[in-house]
């Protein structure tokens, strides 16, 4: 074993530095689920060996962990961003050069970083868990889900979240990867975000209209799991943040979701909306999802029964209304609105059965793709999130987003292990809760504008992980996945805290932010200037903070 201060797990080599892409096609290489099981490979009797050490031995208790400073200091990682993420990969070239001939080095770049330190755990202990994921081809499973090859091995596809987030300079990187690379990339990825970006500009900007004329300021997003938590949460998250928040000014915008099939969902999402402005998004891959489809129908005889006059005679009567003079020549001059054109206007689907929207009578130019490769618990970066997040934040904005992603996605696969952050947050669950007994895991944003990050983590986790057979079939002999609860800092602290500092362990991730996405007062604004603070703490720019204490 190396020095805490210099730990081996960190010289480990990243997936992709290990595996070089594969030249075989995805669809003549199938996934063979292994038929090992983890239970009988030694790095795990070892694991099991070690949780009952850290059970018995007063000396391994955390407050006493946590003295060694050397251990400390070696159980973090750390990510910085890119600087064609920060400053658009359009403006910097291969070199690390901008337009202007200067490096990008010196240009701001910001960090995230994850502290483990007061994780139950060694130097040894991460070794161990390292070790068990290298018996189990965790490097292999990697590499296989960045090449697009069918890691699903129950339905025999892929999931290729992280394309839909790739820029259009990746194509001749996943084109080496995958060998329908460029047109999985250039005509389904981004031909799909070049008509999100168009469609949602023309509803911005009022060209595109109602059936009466009249401009589509609010928009109803119906869907359910991942086509419903995931634009939530990214829609919260925007909503304080300073160039979302001037794309949506003046604008009298309204977005809202629409996902459960109790009648009071339904009734406080449209009753303040004007059903003339309001255009509504029928999220669902099989465009036959239960709940969706029925609140789907629910705001069709919402709309009919407004614009048509059909109080209570269900949606397939064509009684009509005349139309706004200001758009009689809208339809050929016809003077009167059919359910048909309602639907044509005021609907849109993101959809694989692009026939069944067709059929619900959604006009074509208004059906959007989403392909099998990917999953509804991870469709918030297809047109499913992008479509009504653009028409509301604009299209810009949500682009910032997919860099962001695609910034982490290729710290993901090519940062070694032992810095790796979304592997060692996934390691550290296997260990509190297939070791050492913890079954449950709090999620506590310290920003009102992650307050629905835990509910997301509690859909794409909890429901992918939440397994009782292998992926070859085979029963588990433990509990898989952890219970995903939580709330923002601070109302969690006057909520469930109690329990946490004196009723039962809970591993507990607490995310904060060294810059807030708004400030009280001006006072508060000056304070958080270079020179300005108090001396001890420092931001992630190496500003000075005023610390503040719970004693005073």
């Amino acid at each position: 074993m190396m020095p805490f201060d210099q730990p081996q797990n960190q010289q480990r080599p990243s997936p992709s530095s290990s595996h070089p892409p594969s030249s075989v096609p995805p669809a003549a290489r199938p996934i063979i689920p292994l038929r090992m099981k983890c239970t009988d490979v030694p790095q795990f009797t070892a694991l099991q060996m070690a949780a009952q050490t850290f059970r018995n031995d007063d000396k391994l208790h955390l407050k006493h962990l946590l003295a060694d400073a050397f251990r400390s200091q070696a159980l973090t990682a750390e990510h910085t961003t890119s600087a064609s993420f920060e400053h658009g990969s359009d403006v910097v070239d291969n070199n690390g050069l901008d337009n202007n001939g200067g490096t990008t080095s010196t240009k701001r770049l910001r960090r995230i970083i994850l502290d483990y330190s007061r994780q139950h755990v060694t130097g040894e202990t991460m070794e161990l868990l390292f070790d068990l994921a290298d018996r189990m081809g965790l490097t292999d499973r990697m590499n296989e889900l960045r090449s697009g090859f069918a890691v699903d091995v129950t339905e025999k596809r892929a999931a290729m979240h992280h394309v839909l987030r790739m820029p259009k300079s990746y194509v001749s990187k996943f084109r080496a990867r995958h060998p329908r690379g460029e047109e999985i990339l250039m005509e389904q990825v981004h031909g799909t975000l070049e008509r999100v970006k168009e469609f949602s500009k023309e509803v911005r900007v009022g060209k595109r209209v109602g059936c009466t004329g009249r401009v589509l300021r609010n928009v109803i997003c119906i869907g359910t799991g991942g086509s419903f938590y995931g634009p939530e949460c990214v829609y919260e998250a925007l909503r304080g943040d300073e160039a979302a928040r001037k794309a949506v000014e003046g604008k009298r915008r309204n977005l809202r979701f629409l996902a459960n099939i109790d009648p009071v969902d339904f009734d406080l999402c449209t009753r303040d909306l004007d059903p003339e402005e309001t255009l509504v998004i029928v999220a669902s891959k099989s465009f036959a999802t239960a709940e969706t489809m029925q609140n789907a129908r629910s705001v069709r005889r919402w709309l009919v029964r407004s614009l048509c006059g059909m109080a209570g005679q269900g949606e397939t009567n064509a009684k009509t209304v005349t139309m706004d003079e200001t758009n009689r020549d809208t339809h050929d001059n016809k003077n009167e609105i059919t359910e048909e054109q309602i639907v044509s206007k005021h609907f849109c689907a993101i959809t694989m059965k692009s026939s069944s929207a067709a059929e619900f009578g959604i006009n074509a130019t208004q059906i959007f793709p989403i392909w099998d490769w990917v999953g509804g618990h991870f469709s918030v970066w297809s047109a499913m999130g992008m479509l009504p997040l653009s028409i509301h934040y604009s299209y810009d904005v949500m682009k910032r987003i997919l860099d962001g992603a695609h910034d982490i996605d290729e710290h993901f696969f090519d940062a070694p292990l032992g810095g790796n952050i979304p592997v060692l947050l996934g390691l550290l669950g296997v260990w509190n809760s297939t070791f050492m007994g913890y079954h449950t895991r709090a999620l506590l944003p310290y920003s009102h504008a992650l307050r629905r990050l835990p509910a997301l983590v509690q859909n794409f986790d909890m429901g992918s992980n939440g397994k009782r057979v292998t992926a070859a079939g085979m029963p588990l002999p433990f509990h898989a996945g952890e219970v995903n609860f939580g709330e923002a800092g601070t109302n969690a602290q006057h909520s469930f805290y109690q329990l946490l500092h004196q009723g039962r362990p809970v591993p507990t991730d607490f995310i904060g932010f060294m810059e807030s996405q708004s400030v009280v007062d001006e006072e508060s604004r000056r304070k958080g200037k270079p020179g300005v603070g108090t001396a001890g703490a420092v931001d992630g720019w190496g500003t000075e903070l005023e610390v503040s204490s719970h004693d005073e």
